[in-house]
């Protein structure tokens, strides 16, 4: 075969795709993994939202705007990482401004807060529960977004890796939040932070392989 009998049969293979197709497959990734996560979480610890009861609906609704921002932030910068060619640059950036807001809050928490009282503010009495907890939530949700990605062509596979990893771990953290009975802004940096970036960390590791195309 010649190179222009090459190239026609390789044109005549090409199908139309969709403007937006790549977002709402990692829309319904993110959904799906998500169900799977909140199915899991569900049958260890019972039916969600019980905790708000003691918590109180203001704080819920900061860890929740906490993890739906931090998930909006990393999936739509997963899907610029998921185009070849194109780059993140400054956008990147708004990865910072969630954890910026919730630090602002630590920091005035801890500031009034006896030297005592600190450690318990930000280690609560579920970290290792929480940690553990979005950490393996987020399986669901990567194996999920790998699916998604069948459509997309990364060309950096350890960023796209990263990216799709916490955009996993904090959906996850989003499930958890349902069921989350701490109650500080200094808790919800240190470990629901801790558990986005740990999945994304093993995302970026597993991008090479995973991604590849």
């Amino acid at each position: 075969m010649n190179t222009d009998d090459l190239i026609q049969t390789l044109a005549a293979d090409t199908r139309r795709v969709t403007p937006g197709a790549g977002a709402w497959r990692v829309a319904a990734a993110l959904i799906a993994g998500g169900f799977v996560a909140l199915l899991a979480i569900d049958a260890l610890f019972g039916s969600p939202l019980r905790a708000v009861a003691a918590t109180g609906v203001m704080v819920f609704a900061v860890k929740l705007a906490y993890a739906v921002s931090m998930t909006a932030v990393a999936s739509s910068l997963l899907l610029v990482a998921g185009r070849p060619g194109r780059r993140l640059g400054l956008r990147s950036l708004w990865l910072l401004a969630p954890p910026l807001v919730v630090a602002a809050a630590a920091a005035m928490e801890l500031d009034t807060a006896s030297a005592n009282a600190r450690a318990s503010m930000v280690l609560g009495s579920t970290w290792q529960t929480c940690l553990v907890g979005i950490v393996a939530m987020s399986v669901p949700v990567f194996a999920a977004l790998l699916w998604s990605f069948r459509r997309l062509a990364p060309t950096s596979l350890r960023l796209a890796g990263f990216l799709a990893g916490l955009s996993a771990g904090a959906m996850a953290s989003l499930v958890y939040a349902l069921y989350c009975p701490e109650t500080t802004a200094s808790f919800l940096l240190a470990w629901y932070s801790l558990g986005m970036v740990v999945p994304g960390i093993a995302g970026a590791l597993l991008g090479p392989r995973v991604l590849r195309w």
